[in-house]
């Protein structure tokens, strides 16, 4: 049953790279591929100027002295006129950025492409392992290979194991490989070895190390540990709690005193708190209604052939009378292990919540949910049922994503007007958008940092803080971009 298991997966993998192939590679546009984008300036910089020259901070402007922000502009993010990103712990970065040191090849799309899928085949062996723990036996393979395969080609997982890059989207894989060595250990009544302590603790500081989504996954952890330890008295269960109290911790002090080498340790607290006053569910400039329909259209998009699965496997489970192939207290360890860490990321960071990615996060306990009903039924069932419902997803997938022979213009306006940018500008003198800003793909494709102004006088403030003769402005046009250079020294 395993090495069939392994054989599926591994076909359901190939397929699925497969059905993302047309767009690996192409050029970065809508979608959030403004993430990938920015991870790729990040990992520019440390390739160009140096990791340690840049004291491993996450520096999401370009370096030359024209790209730099002039004195007038200033804030907790912001360090000798070189902008960094201090949203999300730096694992995400370091990770990628080691494997192209190790390689010898500068950090490109394609690469951050192919780490992201190569880690969506941990994360489906991950739920595999999980869904197998949970319904023993038999069943539990059957029920993990559903709930894996699912996972592989549900429109969520295609494109933000894929395409799309950051550190809020590539915690998932950390998260799965802690929640693979966590639910073995509570879903058994006794307490964890050394062994997987270590493994749970271990994986929850990569975790935490990664994104913010860890330290929700170690607050659950450490409280189904002390109430372990309440419930049967059994002073065992008192490391584990300990042990990922420390990893969360750890990770997060690791953090600080990481972009505290960048910039004052207060500065990175200000800038956190900064970023939380926007994302917090306080901070709702839809409202409350739209924002929970965008949330709603968020699941929708991400896992809607998944959740009707889950609707029509409850409706013939109860018709045909067939128990499920788990138990009450194995189905409650995944809801807490696997739920409850979603449940708090949308609900204290709910303005958040309206970014599509952040539905991935259910991705793992809506799959093993679908698994562990379709497992319960006949092998026809399982079969047509996850098959249907894979094709759906790919469907979908391709309907939020377009082929770019079905719509090339949809991926080239971002790479077409980086160039001419890069063209047209000098490398000595600053660039400006007049208006909107532009997104970070223009920036990747440009080279430069792009600053936004809305009138022509800002721009000469500009270069008199920064100390430049000129600079060259664009503005949007009919036919595309057009272009001024404006001097400090004009009236």
């Amino acid at each position: 049953m395993v090495r069939r298991s392994a054989f599926i997966l591994l076909a359901a993998f190939a397929l699925s790279v497969l059905v993302r192939l047309p767009h690996l590679d192409r050029p970065l546009s809508g979608h959030h591929e403004f993430c990938t984008a920015l991870v790729l300036i990040v990992l520019h910089n440390w390739w160009t100027h140096g990791f340690c020259a840049l004291h491993g901070g996450p520096a999401d402007s370009f370096l030359a002295p024209a790209d730099r922000f002039p004195p007038i502009i200033d804030g907790p993010g912001i360090q000798e006129g070189v902008h960094y990103y201090f949203s999300h712990p730096p694992f995400a970065y370091d990770l990628p950025y080691a494997l192209f040191r190790i390689a010898g090849v500068p950090p490109s799309a394609m690469g951050l492409q192919l780490l992201n899928i190569l880690f969506h085949l941990v994360s489906a062996w991950c739920l595999w392992r999980i869904v197998r723990v949970l319904a023993k036996g038999p069943d539990g393979e059957r029920a993990g290979t559903i709930a894996a395969v699912l996972y592989l080609f549900m429109p969520a997982p295609l494109w933000f194991h894929g395409n799309a890059y950051m550190s809020d989207m590539f915690v998932q894989n950390f998260w799965l490989l802690h929640l693979a060595v966590a639910v073995p250990v509570f879903v058994r009544d006794d307490a964890p070895r050394p062994i997987q302590q270590a493994g749970m603790a271990g994986w929850l500081f990569v975790t935490v190390y990664t994104s913010w989504l860890g330290v929700w996954a170690g607050m659950v952890v450490v409280a189904m540990a002390v109430q372990r330890y309440i419930a049967r008295r059994d002073r065992s269960w008192i490391p584990t709690a300990v042990w990922c109290s420390i990893a969360v911790i750890g990770a997060l002090g690791v953090t600080l005193w990481r972009y505290a080498q960048v910039v004052p340790a207060t500065d990175v607290l200000t800038y956190l708190a900064g970023r939380l006053e926007v994302r917090d569910a306080a901070a709702l400039p839809l409202g409350l209604g739209a924002t929970l329909r965008q949330v709603l259209v968020n699941y929708r998009t991400g896992f809607l052939p998944v959740l009707l699965l889950i609707v029509a496997v409850v409706g013939v489970l109860r018709w045909k009378g067939v128990r499920p192939v788990v138990d009450r207290r194995s189905i409650r360890v995944l809801l807490l292990l696997a739920g409850v860490p979603v449940l708090l990321d949308h609900a204290v960071l709910l303005e958040y919540a309206i970014h599509d990615f952040t539905a991935l996060k259910a991705g793992p306990l809506l799959c093993a949910l679908a698994g562990m009903g379709l497992a319960a039924l006949s092998s026809g069932w399982q079969r047509n049922a996850t098959v249907l419902a894979c094709v759906a997803g790919v469907l979908y997938f391709h309907r939020t994503n377009p082929a770019p022979s079905l719509d090339p213009e949809r991926y080239a306006w971002e790479q077409r007007t980086g160039l001419a940018i890069r063209n047209e500008a000098r490398p000595d003198e600053p660039v400006f958008i007049l208006g909107p800003g532009l997104e970070p793909q223009v920036w990747w494709y440009a080279g430069r940092t792009i600053f936004r102004v809305d009138d022509i006088e800002q721009v000469r403030a500009h270069l008199r803080s920064a100390g430049l003769a000129e600079g060259v402005v664009f503005m949007r046009q009919d036919d595309g971009l057009g272009h001024v250079r404006v001097r400090s020294d004009q009236p």
